[in-house]
């Protein structure tokens, strides 16, 4: 089983790799999840191997061959359907910990896409409330043009879901996470996060040309803009978060936030070209390809 989605379609090939020529077969995606059903004669635990359920960084296909290194088994408990989300998932946490948000803090979303969504349900398990009122430990606002991911948002516990052009009035906020690959998205999140305040920008912006107003408001502002990728552990995590712990722990959030829920339909691979259709026309959040 392997998972697709808008944001990757759209911000790391369209924009990202247009310049790169194609060649088919094209093996692309890096999701995919299956039961081992061999093992090579120098894998040393392959009795507690076979059959399990296991996750690796691998493009679309049936079947693969991968190193022992590779895998990572599913822990019990997480379905097929929830641990092909293992990559977006710990791309979320990175953001959050690269957004260093603490207790009491009001943080703006942008962009409600598969990422987004999973940044604003992480965010949301710490915004908790004091009392029966509506105050809490800090707020989580999401903001995305689209109303039906808007009511995503608010399902998945944030404070609000709202249009991009009520940003102004929902904020100042104290850090902001741009993840909507949108550069009128990151300007806002500029324009409307404190002074002293930070911007974490998630988005892959790939070829695409971003003009932004870095006025003399801003230049007083000391704000912060971070470019935060999941690919490595930030230097100042460095030392007491390793790769290992940061999977183990986004086990845990896939165990806990079952993003399975956020499919929109399962197909067949051959049935691929219809899958990207609908993304590209932004009228599905997240597609799994499934194989029989």
């Amino acid at each position: 089983m392997i998972a697709l989605s808008a944001h990757t379609l759209s911000n790391m090939w369209l924009k990202g790799m247009s310049d790169k020529s194609l060649e088919y077969p094209l093996a692309y995606g890096y999701s995919l999840v299956g039961r081992v059903v061999a093992c090579g004669s120098n894998v040393y635990d392959a009795d507690e191997l076979m059959g399990r359920l296991v996750f690796t960084f691998s493009p679309h296909s049936s079947r693969v061959v991968v190193d022992r290194d590779a895998i990572q088994v599913v822990p019990d408990g997480i379905s097929a359907e929830d641990a092909v989300f293992f990559p977006s998932v710990e791309t979320a946490l990175s953001l959050v910990h690269d957004a260093r948000v603490r207790m009491g803090e009001n943080v703006a979303v942008y962009g409600q896409g598969l990422i987004g969504l999973l940044v604003t349900s992480i965010l949301s398990m710490q915004s908790l409330p004091l009392t029966s009122s509506a105050d809490c430990f800090g707020s989580v606002t999401a903001f995305d043009a689209l109303d039906a991911r808007l009511v995503v948002s608010s399902s998945l516990g944030a404070s609000s879901a709202l249009k991009p052009d009520l940003a102004a009035a929902a904020g100042p906020f104290d850090c902001s996470i741009e993840v909507s690959g949108n550069p009128r998205a990151l300007q806002s999140a500029i324009d409307h996060t404190s002074n002293n305040g930070r911007i974490v920008v998630g988005s892959w912006y790939g070829n695409t040309d971003v003009v932004l107003k870095l006025g003399i408001d801003f230049h007083r502002s000391n704000k912060e803009i971070v470019a935060s990728q999941v690919s490595k552990i930030s230097p100042t995590l460095a030392g007491l978060w390793s790769k290992t712990r940061r999977f183990s722990f986004t086990w845990a959030l896939v165990k806990s936030l079952r993003p399975s829920r956020l499919i929109a339909k399962r197909l067949p691979l051959y049935e691929a070209q219809q899958a990207y259709e609908l993304l590209d026309k932004g009228e599905e959040l997240v597609i799994c390809f499934k194989y029989e």
